[in-house]
């Protein structure tokens, strides 16, 4: 099971890391880790991310996988269950970030929230870490 964080990125700090992906993932890398400072983690988290526009993707969300037999909604829980292709995703929409957790390679989610900008994929665990907008549906990543 992966554990996918998408983070909304200030675009000033979005244009001047754009071909640096892994400064951006350590700098979050080290936010998620962090356990004394919560003050100043929480000072810098506003000036790296911005808040995410929560009713505007849940709507969006549910319009486009409304008449999807698998989909499923409860408040901003988006979860997509395919027994056809195995795929198992929950998406849960909160104020700072979006968390993904998937059992599959490509999660259906990821192609919908391609259409927003400086959005950028984390998985902590798996030290894997990419900007969405130049993810490739036809790209693997494990």
């Amino acid at each position: 099971m992966r554990h996918f964080y998408v983070f909304k990125i200030n675009p000033s700090v979005s244009k001047v890391f754009k071909n640096r992906p892994y400064e951006v993932f350590h700098t979050l890398e080290m936010l998620y880790y962090r356990n004394d400072d919560i003050h100043f983690g929480n000072r810098f988290v506003r000036q790296l991310i911005f808040p995410i526009s929560i009713k505007e993707l849940d709507i969006m969300l549910f319009k486009k996988f409304k008449n999807n037999y698998f989909y499923m909604k409860y408040k901003n829980v988006h979860s997509v269950h395919d027994f056809y292709r195995k795929e198992s995703t929950v998406l849960s929409l909160y104020k700072t970030f979006i968390r993904l957790d998937t059992n599959v390679i490509k999660p259906c989610f990821l192609k919908e929230l391609q259409e927003y900008n400086n959005f950028f994929v984390c998985d902590f665990e798996s030290k894997d870490y990419f900007w969405l907008d130049s993810f490739k549906q036809s790209a693997v990543f494990i």
